[in-house]
């Protein structure tokens, strides 16, 4: 009962951070890969929208989060650390529904269930020109997860303790398509999570560290 309660505070606090304004650019400079940009380009006609959740839920008294490897086999993003998520529908109301969809679909998450607390700043991913809304959402039990094989490899849990301690983030050598570089992340039992995730992380972590 105690976890439970300090939760809703939780999420209360956090949806009046978000009120006060987002710190965005400022965060996802933390963890942009080099040679990326942070906006979409004004020559750019054409982006896909899309839409991902980021799910809180309290677990052995802390707080986690809800994150999904992709598998190695996909055409963008293959085996990278993502949250569940992805491109707009033309039936999806908004990027809000876009997420719950998707995570649905992905894990096995009914959107019902999800409270959304709110959104985070978009991040755009230059290399496959996607657009990302973050949504953030709380969970009152850790989910119980049915995973889609085609578009999960695994479901991964991490606390937002580990993602606040400044000895998991690191640098670390990176394939990508346009080369091998040095990217900035968060390195969390063996886990690499970089790229766009990690900027939104680092958003969420900034907004709650302002919380304290």
């Amino acid at each position: 009962m105690i976890l439970n309660f300090q939760a809703d505070i939780l999420c209360h606090q956090l949806k009046k951070q978000l009120e006060k304004g987002l710190p965005g650019r400022a965060s996802h400079s933390k963890m942009l890969p080099p040679g990326r940009v942070l906006e979409v380009p004004s020559e750019q006609l054409h982006y896909h929208e899309s839409a991902v959740l980021i799910l809180l839920f309290p677990y052995q008294q802390q707080i986690q989060i809800c994150l999904i490897r992709r598998p190695g086999t996909m055409k963008n993003h293959a085996g990278q650390i993502a949250f569940p998520g992805g491109k707009r529908e033309k039936e999806d109301k908004d990027l809000v529904h876009t997420a719950l969809r998707e995570a649905y679909e992905e894990i096995g998450v009914p959107g019902e269930s999800v409270g959304v607390i709110g959104e985070l700043s978009n991040v755009y991913v230059q290399v496959s020109a996607f657009l990302i809304k973050p949504v953030l959402g709380w969970l009152n039990e850790k989910p119980a997860v049915k995973i889609d094989s085609a578009e999960v490899d695994e479901v991964i849990f991490i606390s937002l303790g580990d993602l606040a301690d400044h000895g998991n983030r690191c640098e670390r050598m990176m394939e990508t398509r346009t080369g091998i570089i040095s990217a900035p992340g968060y390195e969390i039992d063996g886990s690499f999570i970089w790229g766009a995730t990690a900027m939104m992380l680092a958003e969420l972590i900034d907004i709650y560290q302002e919380m304290s």
